[in-house]
């Protein structure tokens, strides 16, 4: 029995002992390496090494483990090998880095031996005249500091101070081979080398090493192209001339944790008509939050796809003669330094600045008269809302007709505050792992969400601590980002909307009350073995009822000897306000936990946790938010003739849509709003009246109250062909008119000199 609390106690501290260093500090002179895995947590299960398809988080996260568990410190912390990818980025390179070592682990044996026990100091021991308590292991490891490259044709450096060798071997000579060639390339220290990938995706690149030893190690790494050329020439996609431009804003932004101002970088395509190719009816379209640019022009422009059909609202406009130009806002490196700047998360107004300029060099390019349109999609609405009213209040001229926004976050966006306090804990407390640093770092410590989110973690953090929760029943309420979340809404309020522009939203979260999932219900509830002697236990629940408290997360990490012992721990709870049942289960576009687990490939831990979710979605942009609803709080409250919204139209559904999601029914909303300008000035009391019995069979059936004379109607697909003309007709009550189309979706078109309408027409 005394061995087996001997071991419990030490199976306490070896868990803890990345916190604790001083208990291992007996053995450090024991070890032959110098390194002792058991101080760290192992996320990487680095004792049992891949060696193919190595990706840069799988590298990263090995090397974050060595580098903690190293008595000698002589591994640089992980942050420095991170300014070194940024270097790499800024010079277009991709650098190499390979990991030597050899490291060690206790064998439990010797704990169960008593070979290894606790002093009174509360520090490991080794009973004098043990032999080697350990087992060493050996690590010869590459791996690409960056994950992906926006060209195919990606040059590749192994520069030497990257080489990190703990251990008495070298390297002899490194080869590389790419598509399974029969020749093998020789790498040298210090000088790049090409290769041109064909293809999008992800590619494997192998590597030979030969060591001094005479040991030959053979790997392969992932490694991710994203070339914006590549995409759309395998797309559907008619464009011409296939060009992605870079653009500098020319007005600086400061943000709220600046010194000073910066200027913003973004890109654009320009997606011609498919009538006559000419630049004269210009839709901007925007991206939206995009942690790590994972959205190129082509991706954006397929935000407007919708049904299942392979319909998109790019090819309707197009084939009307609208020119559709998509404006990203990529990872760029700030001129002249090497700050890089992930643009899809960067401060919203910076953002708007590089729309700003956008707008100014289409207005001197454009052909003709015609007014711009605006797609914002999600926090796209939000730049070009500020831009659009930037312009206004600075004597700039948009010539915009007409702003879209699309499930936008007025009044702020959601992620649950126990999802927050989880991932901070699992990617900055005693896991400390890679991969998750990359989700928290995006969504939720970059700048545009710090602005966005109503909750967010760091409002909620103990003084002085990185990961833990205040307790006190007064801070358990959603507060925002500390000096960002109140200044930012501040900001955008005092701005208001664009005064010289129609302003319409389409909204993705239900106007009648309807909930995703129930307030306070578990969301996991999941014990995750790691080894047959470690596991964790996983606590998630959404936030509660109005004026309700609840713990919302809890992380527990247990090792087991007799019992289940928990060694390590970290809850949130959090309370609703009350005016309104909590965040998390109100009417909003749905946000799709899947999007982030496909991003989270080779990692065990976060693959077993999307597993295992009760629920794949959460409340992201709350219905209220994206109609900027001001006459209510109570989020779950319907949207009606009373809500006081700014917009002068919209499109909700009755229920709860992923984010961002485009509908026959939305669709229909936004082209009667892009193509007819004169209707939306209300002008035309008799064509607003106009109302078409669907589904059809072999006639169209249009309905008025009021007479419309010298009508001219026609039909086309939901391509833009057209497939039926009439003029010269008079809709007096009824008028039926003999069609003959296949089965299918189509838009049929009634206008006189008075205005136009147009509405969706079913058949079959």
């Amino acid at each position: 029995m005394k061995t087996k609390i001997t071991l419990l106690i030490f199976m306490l501290f070896s868990i803890l002992g990345f916190s604790q260093d001083k208990k291992y500090d007996l053995l450090k002179n024991k070890t032959q390496t110098n390194i002792l895995y058991d101080r760290v947590f192992s996320i990487s299960n680095a004792t049992n090494l891949k060696s193919e398809e190595i990706s840069t988080n799988y590298f990263l996260q090995v090397y974050h483990e060595m580098q903690r568990s190293d008595f000698q410190d002589r591994l640089p912390v992980l942050e420095k090998i991170r300014e070194q990818a940024n270097l790499g980025f800024a010079q277009k390179q991709i650098p190499l880095s390979i990991l030597i070592s050899d490291f060690e682990t206790i064998k439990t044996s010797e704990i169960e031996s008593k070979n290894i026990f606790l002093n009174g100091n509360n520090q490991m021991e080794i009973k004098t005249g043990t032999p080697t308590p350990f087992e060493k292991h050996s690590i010869n490891l590459i791996g690409a500091l960056l994950q992906k490259s926006k060209s195919n044709q990606v040059e590749f450096i192994l520069k030497d101070n990257l080489i990190f060798n703990t251990t008495n071997r070298s390297i002899s000579s490194i080869s590389v081979n790419y598509n399974d060639s029969k020749s093998w390339k020789n790498i040298n220290q210090n000088q790049a080398f090409k290769i041109n990938f064909t293809n999008n995706g992800s590619q494997i690149i192998r590597f030979k090493l030969t060591l001094s030893t005479g040991e030959i190690v053979s790997q392969s790494i992932t490694f991710d192209v994203d070339c914006p050329t590549l995409a759309n020439k395998n797309s559907q996609i008619q464009q011409s001339p296939n060009v992605i431009t870079t653009i500098s804003a020319t007005i600086p932004y400061q943000g709220y944790a600046e010194t000073q101002g910066f200027l913003g970088q973004g890109e654009y395509e320009i997606f011609p008509d498919t009538v006559d190719g000419i630049l004269d009816k210009p839709i901007f379209l925007l991206d939206g939050f995009d942690p790590g640019d994972t959205r190129n022009s082509t991706a954006i422009y397929s935000l407007l796809n919708y049904g299942t059909g392979g319909q998109n609202l790019g090819d309707i406009v197009r084939a009307q003669g609208f020119d559709i130009i998509v404006l990203n806002f990529p990872t760029y490196t700030r001129p002249n330094t090497t700050t890089v700047i992930d643009g899809g998360v960067d401060y919203i107004q910076r953002n708007a600045m590089i729309l700003v300029e956008l707008i100014n060099q289409i207005n001197a390019q454009k052909v003709g008269t015609e007014k711009n349109v605006i797609i914002g999609p999600s926090m796209g609405g939000l730049i070009s809302r500020y831009a659009l009213r930037y312009m206004e209040t600075n004597s700039m001229n948009p010539d915009t007709r007409l702003y879209i926004s699309f499930d936008s976050p007025h009044l702020g966006a959601n992620v649950p505050i126990g999802f927050q306090h989880l991932f901070n804990y699992m990617a900055y407390g005693p896991l400390g792992d890679v991969t998750v640093q990359a989700i928290v770092n995006g969504m939720l410590k970059s700048p545009a969400a710090k602005e966005m989110l109503i909750d967010h973690f760091e409002g909620h953090l103990q003084s002085g601590s990185v990961t833990e929760f205040n307790t006190a029943a007064t801070t358990l309420l959603p507060t925002g980002a500390p000096n960002f979340r109140t200044a930012f809404q501040n900001e955008l309020n005092a701005y208001g909307f664009p005064t010289t522009t129609r302003n319409i939203s389409i909204a993705n979260g239900a106007g009648n009350g309807t909930m995703t999932g129930t307030p306070g219900m578990v969301v996991m509830n999941h014990t995750f073995n790691v080894t047959s002697t470690q596991r964790a236990i996983i606590n998630l629940n959404f936030t509660p009822l109005a004026n309700q408290s609840l713990q919302v997360s809890r992380f527990r990490g247990q090792t087991n000897i007799i019992f289940w012992f928990t060694v390590y721990e970290s809850l949130a709870n959090s309370k609703s306000p009350t005016y309104t049942s909590g965040l998390d289960t109100a009417p909003g576009g749905r946000f799709d936990m899947n999007s982030l687990s496909a991003g989270t490939t080779g990692n065990t831990l976060l693959t077993e946790f999307f597993n295992n979710l009760q629920i794949l979605y959460f409340d992201f942009i709350p219905t209220l938010s994206s109609m900027a609803i001001s006459s209510s709080t109570d989020l779950y409250s319907n949207v009606n003739a009373t809500s006081t919204t700014p917009f002068a139209a919209y499109s909700i559904p009755t229920t709860n849509e992923n984010h961002v999601t485009l509908t026959p029914d939305n669709v229909t909303f936004a082209l009667n709003e892009i193509l007819n300008p004169v209707l939306n000035t209300n002008q035309n009391l008799a064509l607003n009246s106009v109302w078409i019995k669907n589904p059809i069979e072999n006639s169209v059936q249009i309905n008025s109250n009021y007479t419309i004379e010298n009508a001219s109607i026609s039909i086309t697909d939901i391509l833009g062909k057209n497939v039926f003309n009439a003029n010269n007709q008079t809709i007096n009550g009824t008028l039926e008119i003999p069609v003959s189309l296949s089965n299918g979706v189509f838009l049929i078109t009634i206008k006189n000199e008075k205005g136009s309408i147009t509405k969706k027409i079913v058949k079959g």
